[in-house]
């Protein structure tokens, strides 16, 4: 059997996401290949819906996941014993075709003529375009009464399959938007990405993440929903009470459960010894964090400001790495942003060789591109980037 992933906006850091919690789930992140951009398949062996669909809810970089329908008039009689159904047809392409939207229109209609004439209710719904949204298939209840039928399409096959699961996007603009505490001033990390980088540490779920600049608490919210235990610390006593207020408001709302956290101020710059003890005594299997990087920006910077920014950044990740002497054993993972910021005379950023010494491997490469996230327009780009103590 064979699974289909549709990846969200940023297609790169999908692809090294869904690898790594593959292989946190124990199979090889091989498996995956790619079939367009945004669209990856993954063929293994033994692998079963119920396991592909606990994966696909770990991820944050992917909008649905299918498997593969190999015969369609067996597909539609699976639902000959349903009274009523409810179905939309997608079509997925690497290139656009102004045909596609006539074949989900023909499609649909063929579809309604087989359930009518085996005298079954339905309804169909059709895309905006051709690609029918998350809302749209979460509203109309279309997995539970019905199916959604995706053709995906390269320059080469199409591939027929049968959606079974989309994104949850309410759970995600309620972390975003609906949680008590946010300090813009701060900077404020997309939950999404924040999973992301929280997969990319490939922590199982008794394991422990911690973030040493926590902020309002994006990475500790999303580790607590995936079932993996924090340390969260921050300078700033505000950041502490934020993070502590959104992390009960979570776990009042349902959104994680069984999971333990604790949260203490620390200066990076200047740690205190005894808290460093502590931190190592705890069992720290990962860092994921994103240092401050100044407030937001929606000018092209002037260099001298970029370049002072920068060399705050720096100075953040030259204390964690000192800590991180203290505390980190061998495989242990650091997942960290490194900015870079738009000026009139290009992007500007700061080299990791500048922060990480020899002693840390790099594991971007293993994912073949660059690790970006950066909005249209955007003046401050994120460089994540995924580290491996030798």
């Amino acid at each position: 059997m064979r699974y289909i992933f549709t990846a969200g906006s940023f297609p790169n850091l999908s692809y090294a996401e869904l690898r790594s919690v593959l292989e946190t789930f124990g199979y090889s992140p091989d498996s995956v290949k790619k079939f367009s951009e945004k669209i990856f398949i993954v063929n293994q062996k033994e692998i079963t819906d119920e396991v592909v669909l606990r994966i696909f809810q770990r991820l944050g970089g992917f909008t649905r996941v299918g498997k593969e329908i190999e015969d369609l008039d067996t597909f539609l009689s699976n639902f000959s014993d349903t009274s009523r159904v409810v179905f939309g047809v997608s079509v997925i392409s690497e290139v656009k075709d102004r045909k596609d939207r006539e074949i989900i229109e023909k499609l649909s209609k063929q579809i309604k003529k087989f359930f009518v004439q085996t005298e079954i209710s339905c309804r169909f719904i059709l895309p905006r375009k051709t690609e029918l949204n998350a809302a749209q298939v979460t509203k109309n209840q279309m997995l539970e009464k019905g199916f959604e039928l995706v053709i995906f399409k390269n320059r080469e096959e199409e591939i027929y399959s049968q959606t079974i699961a989309v994104q949850d996007i309410e759970s995600f603009t309620k972390m975003d938007m609906g949680r008590p505490n946010v300090d813009v001033d701060m900077g404020t990390l997309p939950p999404k990405l924040a999973r992301m980088m929280v997969n990319f540490s490939q922590i199982k779920d008794d394991g422990v993440i911690w973030d040493p600049f926590c902020g309002s608490g994006t990475i500790l919210l999303e580790s607590l929903v995936s079932g993996i235990n924090v340390l969260g610390s921050d300078i700033d006593e505000k950041a502490i009470h934020f993070s502590e207020e959104n992390i009960k408001w979570i776990a009042d709302k349902g959104f994680s459960q069984d999971v333990k956290y604790d949260l203490f101020q620390l200066d990076i710059l200047n740690p205190d010894g005894k808290i460093v003890n502590e931190i190592k005594n705890t069992g720290v299997d990962a860092v994921v964090c994103e240092p401050y990087m100044g407030p937001p920006q929606r000018r092209y910077m002037e260099d001298r400001k970029a370049y002072k920014l920068l060399d705050g950044v720096k100075q953040l990740y030259i204390g964690l790495f000192e800590v991180l002497k203290k505390v980190a054993h061998r495989d242990f993972r650091v997942v960290l942003v490194i900015p870079s910021y738009k000026t009139r005379d290009g992007w500007k950023t700061l080299p990791l060789s500048e922060i990480v010494g020899k002693d840390w491997e790099l594991e971007n490469k293993k994912h073949g591109r660059d690790l970006k996230w950066k909005r249209n327009n955007s003046i401050i780009m994120r460089n994540i980037f995924i580290l491996t103590k030798k």
